[in-house]
């Protein structure tokens, strides 16, 4: 059986939170999944703490290397909109 754990995504301090989530959950360090995604270590710092926009390409590079990947929902109905 496969676990599948959804993260709610509405800000880039999310985003960024999950990645690093993943990234610890895999015991990868920053460094190390740049090498493999060629993406600077300091890149990858800076999305996690959320103070970097980076395109939705990079993004899934790195959610691909870290063996997750990306969906979108639909709210439900009357949920607060943060």
């Amino acid at each position: 059986m496969t676990d599948t754990l959804a993260y709610p995504i509405r800000s880039l301090r999310q985003a960024g939170a999950v990645l690093r989530a993943r990234r610890s959950d895999r015991q990868i360090s920053q460094k190390q999944l740049g090498e493999i995604t060629g993406t600077a270590q300091s890149t990858i710092s800076d999305i996690e703490n959320g103070v970097v926009s980076v395109s939705l390409d990079v993004y899934l590079r790195l959610l691909e290397a870290l063996g997750a990947e990306l969906s979108a929902t639909d709210r439900i109905a009357g949920q607060r909109q943060d």
